[in-house]
């Protein structure tokens, strides 16, 4: 390793390169073991939590390449792609024997843009509800969440001098 040049240094064109040719290569089906999620939010660190198309939650890791500055941001209600971490699943088991809780651990190897996602739903490799749950988040009206009640006339007819 050098002392910090600029010879081995990265850029944001290069980094976004990195993440098209990972989601090319997993639309295509070229990658093994992949798996697509949808964030459900940052946990800090660069992790984050996502929900898998079964419907089960799981803990995932953005890659350092994708998570410096130029790079694509990873925000919540994206659609990533995930890879395996079979070496960290965590599980707790009761005295019975049953599994309470399984942590399902993963990496990001790259996010998909709005684009890519509405393809893979057309050719049924990811659900709809992973596209139709982020454009409810996003296009929803704000004015809708108020409700304003309508004036009564005592409010109208107060007297400022009264108060």
């Amino acid at each position: 390793m050098g002392k910090g040049g600029k010879k081995g240094r990265i850029t944001s064109s290069q980094r976004k390169d990195i993440n098209d040719r990972a989601v090319t290569s997993a639309m295509d089906g070229d990658a093994e073991d992949v798996q697509f999620g949808r964030v459900l939010r940052h946990l800090g660190s660069g992790h984050i939590r996502v929900i898998l198309d079964n419907q089960r939650e799981g803990i995932a890791k953005i890659r350092t390449v994708l998570s410096k500055r130029g790079s694509t941001p990873i925000v919540a209600d994206d659609i990533v792609v995930l890879s395996g971490r079979d070496f960290e699943t965590k599980t707790t088991t009761v005295s019975e024997g049953k599994v309470v809780e399984k942590i399902d651990r993963f990496d990001v190897l790259g996010v998909l843009t709005r684009q890519q996602a509405v393809r893979m739903e057309k050719e049924g490799r990811i659900p709809a509800w992973f596209i139709a749950a982020a454009d409810d988040t996003k296009t929803g009206d704000i004015g809708e969440a108020f409700e304003f009640g309508e004036e009564s006339s005592s409010d109208s007819e107060m007297d400022v001098d009264a108060i």
